[in-house]
């Protein structure tokens, strides 16, 4: 059965919006990657729903160029000089947006963070709230399930793709995949258990050169995974090395087309639904509701759901609605 977590904390802070002109609210969603990125038309497909649901002007900026944090944060600094009635946003540096969210709450816009937050929560930047996944639990739970598909009297060779070197979300799913493997090695004295970490990109065709260059380097590789979905791009140039299913066990994020199709080709073992749907709507709930009672915003959860090959055809059909 698929693991379902939705956890949400009520963090008791109310919060007035800012008097505004008759009509519909405005609210941003802002992330720092391309429109490219298929996870992220989930998110936008929650946002939509929920903003059409509570008759809200919603708008979704990407960035461009890809993964162009100042540009990002420029896009933010826009919105909060045009003024709107609320702000999501991604937090993929501890210290970058600090003075822009401040600035937002000082003006009395409320900011939510989504899908990735500051390492130090509330404790690092004034955002209200955090509706996402826990990225190093996530990523400690994802090695945790690769590593019980490796026969035990093999040892293990993993290769940790980080994504994003430097921004928090892929910092925090490797550091956990990292934690379990330290932990499994001093439980195990006797199992030769060694990992190295790479900068993967998060170019599926750059990710999958890397990581097949790094197998024909070092072919007792056995475990790969992946602070994003872009690892399963690599499975036609394993196939092309001769690397049958199963000799390197993968493990990557999200219910992408990639990821799903490679499931079915045995090169990915498993992946983690981090439920993007929840994180679209959920944001917009909230500020609707901050706008309308003033009411306080809440942490969410969004999940952990390990996904197996097993579990593609119940979740595939969610997919293509595109809510998973």
């Amino acid at each position: 059965m698929l693991r379902k977590s939705l956890m949400a904390l009520a963090l008791g802070i109310a919060f007035a919006a800012p008097a505004q002109a008759a009509g519909k609210p405005k609210f941003v969603y802002l992330t720092q990657t391309g429109i490219d990125n298929s996870f992220w038309q989930s998110i936008k497909k929650g946002m939509d729903d929920a903003c059409a649901q509570f008759d809200a002007d919603c708008q979704l900026l990407f960035t461009t160029p890809n993964g162009d944090l100042q540009k990002h944060l420029q896009n933010l600094e826009t919105v909060i000089e045009q003024g709107v009635d609320g702000i999501v946003t991604v937090i993929v540096n501890d210290d970058l947006y600090d003075e822009a969210v401040k600035k937002a709450i000082d003006k009395g816009i409320p900011v939510i963070s989504a899908n990735v937050d500051d390492t130090k929560r509330g404790d690092g930047n004034a955002r209200l709230a955090f509706v996402g996944q826990d990225l190093f639990q996530a990523g400690y739970l994802l090695m945790q399930g690769l590593y019980k598909k490796i026969p035990e009297d093999q040892p293990v060779h993993a290769l940790l793709g980080l994504s994003r070197p430097g921004e928090s979300w892929a910092e925090d799913r490797i550091g956990g995949a990292k934690k379990f493997l330290d932990e499994a090695k001093a439980a195990n004295p006797n199992r030769q258990i060694t990992y190295e970490v790479i900068d993967s990109s998060n170019d599926i065709s750059v990710t999958a050169q890397r990581i097949c260059q790094y197998v024909q380097g070092k072919p007792e590789t056995n475990a790969y995974v992946d602070a994003g979905f872009w690892g399963a791009g690599a499975g036609e140039c394993l196939r092309d090395l001769g690397i049958k299913p199963g000799q390197l066990h993968m493990a990557t994020f999200d219910l992408v087309p990639v990821v799903l199709d490679e499931m079915k080709k045995g090169y990915v073992d498993l992946t983690i639904d981090q439920q993007p749907y929840y994180q679209g709507y959920l944001p917009i709930l909230q500020l609707a509701m901050i706008k309308k009672f003033g009411l306080s915003a809440f942490d969410v959860n969004t999940g952990k759901a390990l996904i197996e090959p097993k579990d593609v055809e119940a979740v595939e059909k969610y997919v293509q609605m595109g809510v998973r």
